[in-house]
């Protein structure tokens, strides 16, 4: 009985062992692989910063949207705030290279929202009370956009049952639409 329990605690402990070899394998295997991985996807890449601080450096000025493109050859897409404007610009994630730049023009219409948001001179709670003292109510909708190349917050303003349609010049403040919507 001795012998049987002996060999079956053996039997229990071979089968440790090979789960416990077979897990650390795994692990190291998988592990290996990974950092093989992430090795390659960056091997011989600008890291994020350092694309940033040369861009930043080389335009002399300051980089507002940051974006990478997985595609090959990988690419860091960037929007960068300088004296003449904001310029687009991709440069080559490897070599560090510019491969595109394009400036925008100040009537451009499709600028992001951190760069309207900087441009405006008013705030959006400025707006809001500029809004309020046109139209008394409750603000429902508020957005900042551009139209004809001025940087405007368009304001929903309900009154009781009627709803307004305000429109304030972002950069002056002053009241440039406000009109009942039908």
């Amino acid at each position: 009985m001795k012998k049987q329990w002996s060999t079956i605690k053996e039997g229990i402990i071979q089968r440790k062992k090979v789960i416990m070899t077979v897990s650390i394998a795994s692990v190291l295997l998988f592990g290996g692989a990974a950092g093989t991985a992430v090795y390659a996807v960056n091997k011989g890449n600008l890291s994020e910063d350092e694309a940033i601080k040369m861009i930043s450096e080389k335009l002399g000025g300051e980089v507002t949207q940051f974006e990478k493109d997985w595609d090959q050859p990988m690419t860091y897409e960037m929007t960068v705030k300088t004296k003449e404007g904001y310029q687009d610009v991709d440069v080559d994630a490897e070599k560090g290279e510019i491969l595109s730049q394009e400036i925008k023009d100040g009537d451009d219409e499709d600028i992001s929202t951190q760069q309207a948001v900087e441009t405006a001179k008013a705030s959006s709670d400025q707006a809001e009370k500029i809004a309020l003292k046109a139209v008394d109510g409750q603000v429902t909708d508020m957005e900042l956009d551009s139209e004809n190349g001025t940087l405007v917050y368009e304001l929903e303003i309900k009154q009781g049952l009627k709803e307004y349609d305000v429109v304030v010049d972002a950069t002056t403040g002053k009241v440039l639409k406000n009109q009942l919507d039908d």
